[in-house]
């Protein structure tokens, strides 16, 4: 172990590096997840640092930093995945390395009190989001502590999504405060159930994996066949530019407590619902063609999974309501909803890399190709936030009223509209993501506030109805697009 002087974000840390031998290591095809996420990647490149995600660890009572170093350490042999290289030939194939030896960095900032080293953590955590990895070369994970007194107060992790998907996040800060807190390694790697990347992918070629490979991508070619070619048209001599609005809703939380209650179906129905009725809308198409994504952890072998196991699931929901329907349109759009979510989330763990050509040919038949340019990300629970809105809450203020604020965004990989669902403590962030060419503010700033409307004003007549009857039957489980669904593999 050496320490060394090092700038990052602008302060001094010391580095201390420390070194990993005789954990497990290998060689092999890539899984689904890991092709799917490294793709997206090479499409927005150079802007590719933005799908760099995080992890902050609060850490109390603080611990003695050698302690900390040490349980970023440990972190390392847990998880497979924060050890793994992607390396992409020249002709596209991929394939994993996972190293079984070698040295990382682990960053030690000092702060003088606990709302600095906040401060400080935000700091280095925002720098290094901005940086991207050599996903080839290193490591796909940087680590910081930030310390007051000599004990750590705070842990940052910033990775590589390559390393992991959102629902990886949740698990990594779990393991992460275990391990500050005195946790084994070895007993968490032994007592996790599961699969790591090279395991996974030997599932996937598997006969069992490739049956549910051809399942899940027969439900996307029938589904897609008559699919609208063309959601939204392009303005004239409008080039691709990106902006995110986000909504931050005091009244969505509580309007949708009281559909669960009344209604008797899930929160992530009614959502998916609303956006699908908003981009109905706004395109002027009933038909509404979504990517969601989708955690695919229903099985025990992927529950505990650090590794990018996300998919995107294909949704498709005829949503077109005619300008007098009222909130019992809007419930029976829900529960169309919440049966197509089950097929959706059913039917999202397969190849990509074959999908696509199966996709291709499909447009090749049908003589005009299908638009799978609009994407649904439900990220209520998970260890991320919405950004923008974010500071609110740290101040203490809590809105009266909805509020939206934008944010100009770099290149984003084929898309036309992105809906992605937070939680929060005061309010529900819910964040649109438009190609401007497509769509303009004052229309993304309505497709919001249209959003919010149908399912406020629906908990507004629900609760004028009375209380609710009883059980519906047949309600769906809260199947959410990241790591919600209930639904069972065969």
């Amino acid at each position: 172990m050496r320490t060394e002087l090092s700038e990052a974000a602008g302060h001094t840390a010391r580095v201390v590096t420390v070194g990993i031998a005789e954990v497990p290591a290998g060689r092999g095809p890539v899984t689904w997840g890991q092709w799917a996420i490294r793709r997206a990647m090479l499409d927005t490149e150079p802007d590719d640092h933005g799908t760099n995600v995080k992890v902050v660890v609060p850490v109390a009572p603080a611990v003695p930093a050698a302690r900390a170093v040490e349980a970023v350490r440990g972190l390392l042999t847990v998880y497979d995945s924060l050890r793994t290289r992607v390396h992409v030939a020249g002709d596209g194939a991929m394939r994993q390395e996972l190293d079984g030896d070698g040295t990382f960095d682990v960053h030690l900032f000092d702060a003088a009190d606990a709302a600095g080293a906040a401060a400080l953590a935000d700091a280095v955590e925002r720098h290094w989001r901005t940086v991207r990895f050599a996903y080839d070369r290193e490591w796909p994970v940087r680590a910081a502590l930030v310390c007051v007194d000599g004990a750590v107060v705070r842990a940052v992790l910033v990775l590589a999504h390559i390393a992991t998907d959102a629902m990886g996040l949740t698990l990594l800060h779990r393991a992460l405060t275990e391990l500050l807190h005195g946790a084994d390694p070895a007993e968490l790697r032994a007592a996790s159930r599961g699969l790591q990347p090279l395991a996974e992918a030997g599932f996937q070629a598997s006969e069992k994996g490739r049956k549910r490979d051809g399942a899940a991508r027969r439900h996307w070619v029938e589904s897609l066949r008559d699919a609208p070619e063309r959601l939204f048209a392009r303005r004239p001599g409008a080039r691709p530019e990106f902006r995110q609005a986000v909504l931050a809703s005091p009244s969505l939380p509580g309007a949708l407590r009281t559909l669960d209650e009344r209604w008797r179906i899930s929160s992530s129905a009614i959502l998916l619902a609303a956006a699908s009725a908003v981009v109905a809308r706004q395109s002027r198409h009933d038909r509404a063609v979504f990517q969601v994504m989708v955690s695919n952890r229903f099985q025990p072998a992927l529950r505990e999974a650090v590794s990018t196991v996300t998919l995107e699931g294909l949704f498709t929901l005829d949503a077109g309501l005619g300008p007098d329907a009222g909130p019992a349109a809007f419930e029976a759009l829900a529960r169309r909803a919440a049966q197509a979510a089950m097929k959706t989330y059913y039917h999202a763990y397969y190849d990509k890399s074959a999908l696509l050509d199966d996709l291709r040919r499909l447009d090749e038949r049908r003589g005009r190709p299908v638009d799978r340019t609009c994407w649904y990300n439900d990220l209520r629970d998970m260890i991320t936030d919405a950004r923008s809105v974010d500071r609110r809450e740290h101040e203490g203020v809590r809105p009266e009223k909805s509020v939206i604020e934008w944010q100009t965004l770099g290149r984003q990989s084929e898309t036309s509209v992105a809906w992605h669902v937070y939680s929060s403590r005061h309010f529900m962030p819910v964040s649109l993501t438009i190609d401007t060419g497509l769509i303009d503010e004052p229309a993304a700033e309505a497709m919001l506030t249209g959003f919010e409307a149908l399912i406020v004003d629906a908990a507004r007549a629900a609760k004028a109805a009375g209380p609710p009857a009883g059980d519906v039957p047949g309600r769906a489980a809260d199947a959410g697009a990241t790591g919600r669904s209930r639904a069972a593999l065969a």
